[in-house]
């Protein structure tokens, strides 16, 4: 029977999309009606539901949430084999949730009554607001990794300092601003307006789309492994930035020194460190987009030193710098040029400083002029060398000696600094001295210095011309005679007179001096009574943690030596309160920087013992006020260390600021960290920002004495307890960040911490709190003890925050012996009635709040229990444990509900996620697990830690999941569900219409446009097609391949890739080796040789595609070499048939050369006659000859003559 002819693609596509129309309409009439029913059981629930007091009541009643018990053993339990408790659980517990299978089945009367909320409620899920009805992936929105560990820091240059001999482009990204710093043996790159870690040096980019790339710095790394062997013999002792912001040396722990480019590797080899116009006039790839690692630009070999390399310092020009080793030894080196200039040794203070010393170098610092070459050395000893190396280059013995060796302090010296502009060259005597002949290029002015012998000492610069007689005859530089007719050289000395020394009763560990751009301007009278334009001012900060302002004012330069510059004298203090205190471990360096969250603004910046980078701005108090201060603009937190618990602080009364979150950090230390989520913006640079969500330090609670184990919000958001192994718990006012009470009575370390989580009852006060009715707190130590602590109510908590009552004490109403074994985790609920505690007994207990009387024991954990938590929604409890598996109980008969497994390491926290229909999981192998209750399937798998994530916390809203771990590491996390199903269904709309498109193309025969659309789209089946219609075409009108050819030309590198990919595969069967070996052949006759061979892949593409057509091309030639024998054979038998009287010369003039067999639907042409199925059969056409019959190659024709017969 003859097939019915298919119907165009484009009716195919119209069916398609009625289906779908008709599909989706039914599936609608289903959700409405699945919405309304759903409605009306909540508003039947809704009395029951969590109510004060019912609780555990309530969940025996007959419209229990969960009815579904496990008969099996609590081990290995698992109840999803009853599917009517899976339905009625999953009915009531997803009463917004989208409906269930099957829910076409329903009588659809009340659909229409519902129209109005289904418009309700799609207005609302287009808004965005609340999270997608079933979570199925999340992803990093932001990550707050350890990106400083201690060592040394530098910041990216101001905009004015990067256009120097170095640097002579304006098209090098100058204007970017970043932070350098050491992590571990590599140096991160930060960006400064939101203190993100971007990548390393060493390693690039260290975290994308969740993932963790970073693999150099892990704290509890093995430090005898092979590969930590390896790493630290590249790990990174000391660096440097180079004015240009582009070019960094580093030094290695192997004495390898390095340059480094941070801009992009094709830019970098551009820009020429001579001093040359570069011949591409593109602007650079920015620093802060880059993601690969640093590209090594020049090695300049081993440094020479002796042992590691501690200070590393540049010359304003850029074109030197400086390297200073533990081994005393200094050497300068050329960028330029690549080796090294000078060898500067320390000379030693016993024989008159003629011999050579050994002493740590502890500072090095040019002098700010590009102009000159001055470099101070500050050694471990106390010694300070000013290297000249102008001054001395026409001798080289003298190239290498200080011009002047300062042995004033006693100690280290940290800090060295110029101050040009005061005073002049004086002689020993003090009497200025002018020398027509002179050279001024070492300059005159001050200079001071600070150690770690608590003082600043002030030194006066002077320069005395001396003439030596008969000097050297080689390089003269300024040469006279005298009145005997001698020829005379006139050279300068140097000498530093130390005319002050201040006593600052701190170790200095840094100290700048503030240019007038850094100090506020002084507008009032009083102001400039202070602090004048004239003034010097200095910055310093120590041990104490205390930055400080000193000002000197300078006097006149034609006075006495001490009339130079005044006694430094107090100018301004940081606030004790804003401080970071000696008791924390002061500050440990300061830096001037112009980095700013809003504009280029001139900032100091203190690092602490911690490693927080806090940026000061100094202003005057108040409108016109005559005091100096400190304005703490922001701060960034270097390393946390370990992150052992987080809580997120629920915003009061402003559902706007659902973005916007607070959290509170515990780490192993006494202080908790307080941590902001919002956008910061980028620097203004050319009028560009950019906003960026990050976590920035918002306050610190400091008040325990020991580590804090544990954290807890309260549910208003104006609290937060926490627990700490010095067996106290304190409870702190969030707003004024002031610890409002203290809970003592456990014998041991507090584990955990939990408070009750009814907003009303932190109202309650009096009598009435005390005896239970208002809110509390609920603590468990490893005393095996439970401990219920009543609050006073929010009218004595507020007034024991402004701090009239200082710490009170808390009592406990009630105590309980609870476990056997330690308590990990307690947890209150929601409306208060119960209490639930996890124990390294394996057990999960709950407690009656009312009385700590027990309610019930759960047993089926096979190790210990590290977290438990209430469903908001449901009467059900979700445990945590660390034999990998998470468990979901019933509180009405303490069965198990639901166990999940997937975990491959120890379950640490849990989480249930939007209406209790979700969990999230967090273990110790550094995943976050997303599980649904009802299919008991594993949604998605949150890779972005490398240790532990023992803390685990939701915002309010259920938008953010934050996330911390061993690893040091804090990453928030939001819903991208939406996102997700939107860009599925987007591309799904886009394959449709450009499928539409290709049909259309292909019906009216457009070829060389269904091409395009085929590669778009990658589908190799349908580009084949594609190109057979293309060259059949051409070969009709005998073009050969030259539209394949205009195809080829148009190609970009990408599309080129694609296409011998297509050809790779098709090669790899002989009937499609034919369109394969024209677009190969198209390819190389239309692009160069030496073209292709650089594009990437193209040579590994061609290596597969050869071995193939070798075989191809054998084959062929084989088939050409046995169609000989077919004439052979035909010549032999001079006549195929008897009844043919014709003479064989002249069927052979007429006969063709027989061509290799062609196949086309089902039938064998060969020499012009046609074999159909291998059968011999006579076309019986009328008209038709002798000539036409057709012929069966290999077959009898025994069967043929018996029918003709």
């Amino acid at each position: 029977a003859p097939k019915r002819a298919e119907p165009p693609p484009f009716i195919k596509f119209v069916i398609v999309i009625v289906m779908a129309r008709r599909s989706s309409r039914k599936q609608h009439r289903g959700d409405e009606e699945k919405s309304s029913s759903s409605s009306e059981s909540s508003e039947m629930m809704g009395s029951e539901k969590l109510n004060d007091g019912e609780f555990m009541n309530s969940a025996s009643s007959k419209n229990d949430l969960v009815v579904v018990k496990d008969q099996s053993d609590g081990d290995d339990s698992e109840s999803g084999d009853s599917d009517s408790g899976d339905e009625q659980m999953e009915d009531n517990a997803n009463q917004t949730h989208e409906p269930m299978k099957g829910s076409d089945d329903v009588d659809s009367t009340n659909s229409e009554d519902n129209d109005s909320d289904d418009e309700d409620q799609g207005a609302a899920s287009k808004t965005g607001d609340s999270p997608p009805p079933i979570s199925k992936s999340w992803a990093a929105l932001t990550t707050h990794s350890p990106c400083y560990t201690g060592g040394t820091v530098a910041f990216s240059h101001a905009p004015s300092m990067t256009t120097t001999v170095a640097s002579p482009s304006e098209d090098l990204p100058s204007a970017q601003h970043y932070i350098l710093a050491q992590r571990g043996g590599d140096v991160s790159i930060i960006e400064a307006s939101t203190g993100l870690l971007l990548r390393t040096l060493r390693k690039g980019k260290m975290y994308q789309g969740g993932h963790d790339l970073s693999t150099d710095y892990n704290e509890n790394d093995d430090e005898d492994s092979e590969d930590e062997d390896m790493m630290d013999a590249e790990a990174i002792t000391a660096f440097a930035l180079s004015p240009n912001n582009i070019d960094v040396v580093a030094v290695t722990r192997s004495h390898l020194v390095r340059r480094y480019s941070l801009a992009a590797p094709d830019a970098a080899e551009k820009n020429l460190m001579d001093g040359k116009e570069t011949k591409d006039k593109s602007s650079p790839k920015s620093v802060t987009s880059v993601t690969d690692p640093a590209k090594v630009a020049f090695s300049f070999g081993k440094s020479g030193h002796s042992l590691p390399v501690t200070k590393v310092a540049f010359h304003p020009s850029g074109i030197f710098f400086a390297t200073g080793s533990v081994d005393g030894l200094v050497k300068i080196w050329d960028v330029r040029n690549g080796y090294a200039t000078h060898a500067l040794h320390p000379t030693s203070s016993s024989d008159g400083g003629s011999g050579r010393g050994r002493y740590t170098v502890t500072c090095l610092e040019w002098r700010p002029t590009a102009t000159s070459l001055i470099l101070a050395i500050g050694r471990e000893d106390g010694s300070i060398s000013i290297h000249d190396l102008l001054l001395n280059a026409h001798d080289t013995k003298k190239a290498s000696l200080p011009v002047a060796v300062l042995r004033d302090h006693l100690s280290a010296v940290t800090c060295v600094a110029w101050a040009s502009d005061v005073g002049g060259s004086k002689n020993s005597t003090g009497a200025a001295v002018s020398s027509p002949g002179a050279r001024k290029q070492h300059g005159g002015g001050v200079f001071f210095s600070s150690g770690r012998d608590s003082v600043i000492n002030t030194w006066l610069i002077s320069e005395e011309d001396t003439k030596e007689v008969n000097g050297p005859k080689r390089k003269k530089k300024k040469a006279s005679k005298d009145d005997s007719g001698q020829q005379q050289l006139v050279s300068i000395k140097v000498s530093y007179r130390r005319i002050r020394t201040m006593p600052i009763y701190e170790q200095v560990e840094g100290m700048v001096l503030l240019p007038h751009k850094f100090r506020p301007a002084s507008k009032t009278k009083d102001q400039k009574a202070i602090l004048d334009k004239k003034n010097i001012v200095l910055a310093t900060c120590g041990t104490k943690g205390i930055v400080r302002l000193w000002k000197a004012t300078p006097g006149d330069k034609d006075g006495s030596i001490l009339d130079v510059i005044s006694e430094l004298s107090p100018l301004a203090a940081q606030n004790g309160d804003e401080a970071f205190g000696e008791e924390n471990g002061g500050y440990t360096s300061l830096h001037l920087t112009s980095l700013s969250t809003t504009h280029l603004s001139p900032m100091l910046v203190a690092i602490d013992s911690e490693h927080n980078m806090t940026f000061l701005r100094a202003h005057w108090n108040g409108d016109g006020g005559a005091t100096l201060g400190f304005y703490t603009d922001r701060a960034i937190v270097g390393h946390n260390g370990e992150i052992l618990d987080l809580s997120v602080i629920p915003h009061v009364g402003n559902s706007d600021d659902c973005d916007k979150h607070t959290v509170a950090i515990a780490t192993n230390s006494s202080q908790v960290r307080i941590f902001g989520l919002g956008e910061a913006k980028e620097d203004e640079i050319g009028g560009n920002t950019q906003n960026h969500s990050a976590l920035s330090p918002r306050g610190m609670l400091d008040g325990h004495t020991a580590i804090v184990l544990s954290i807890d919000a309260s549910p208003c958001g104006r609290y937060l307890a926490t627990a700490s192994k010095d067996k106290t718990m304190r409870l702190w006012h969030v707003t004024s960040q002031i610890c409002v009470a203290v809970a003592t009575g456990h014998t041991e370390a507090i584990g955990s911490v939990a408070l009750s989580n009814k907003v009303g009852c932190y109202d309650v006060g009096g009598k009435a709190a005390e005896n239970g009715a208002g809110a509390f707190a609920v603590t468990a130590s490893k005393d095996r003890t439970l401990k219920i602590w009543p609050l006073p109510g929010t009218t004595v908590l507020n007034r024991w925050a402004q701090g009239q009552d200082g710490e009170n004490p808390l009592d406990a109403r009630l105590s309980a012996r609870a476990h056997e074994k330690d308590i990990n985790i307690v947890s209150v609920a929601p409306n208060d009635s119960l209490i639930a505690t996890g124990s390294q007994d394996k057990q999960v207990k709950l407690w009656r709040s009312t009385d700590l009387s027990l309610h019930g024991t759960l047993k089926g954990h096979k190790r210990g229990v590290w977290d438990c938590q209430f469903s908001t929604h449901d009467r059900v409890l979700a445990t945590a444990s660390g034999d990998r598996t998470l468990k979901l109980w019933s509180i009405a008969d303490c069965s198990c509900v639901r166990t999940f497994q997937g975990h491959m390491a120890g379950v640490l926290r849990v989480r249930f996620l939007g209406t209790g229909s979700q969990l999230l999981s967090s273990g110790s192998d550094g995943l976050i697990k997303l599980w649904t209750i009802r299919t008991n399937e594993c949604e998605s798998t949150m890779d972005g830690h490398d240790d532990k994530i023992w803390a685990l916390d939701l915002s309010r809203c259920g938008t953010a999941l934050f996330s911390g771990g061993a690893d040091s590491k804090i990453t928030v996390w939001r819903d991208t569900t939406k996102e997700k199903d939107d860009a599925v269904r987007a591309a799904e709309e886009q394959n449709i219409a450009m499928e539409q498109k290709l049909s259309n193309h292909l019906r009216h025969k457009q070829y060389e446009e269904a091409l395009e659309i085929a590669l778009q789209l990658e589908k190799p089946h349908q580009v084949l097609r594609v190109l057979i219609d293309i060259v059949e075409k051409d070969t009709k009108s005998s073009r050969g391949i030259e539209t394949l050819k205009g195809h080829v030309a148009k190609w970009s590198p990408d599309r080129l890739r694609q296409m011998l990919k297509y050809s790779r595969e098709w090669n790899t069967r002989a009937r499609n080796s034919h369109i394969a070996m024209l677009v190969l052949k198209a390819v190389v006759t239309t692009i160069p040789a030496t073209k292709l061979a650089s594009y990437e892949g193209v040579t590994a593409i061609l290596a597969g595609i050869a071995p193939y057509a070798e075989r191809h091309f054998d084959r062929l030639d084989r088939m050409v070499g046995d169609s000989y024998l077919l004439d052979f054979t035909l010549f032999s038998m001079g006549s195929l048939h008897g009844s043919n009287n014709e003479d064989y010369s002249k069927w052979t003039e007429r006969s063709k050369y027989v061509l290799p067999p062609k196949e086309a639907e089902g039938k064998i042409q060969i020499g012009g006659s046609l074999i159909v199925g291998g059968k011999t059969n006579r076309v019986d056409n009328k008209g038709s000859s002798d000539d036409e019959d057709i012929i069966t190659i290999g077959d009898s024709d025994t069967d043929v003559s018996s029918d003709d017969s």
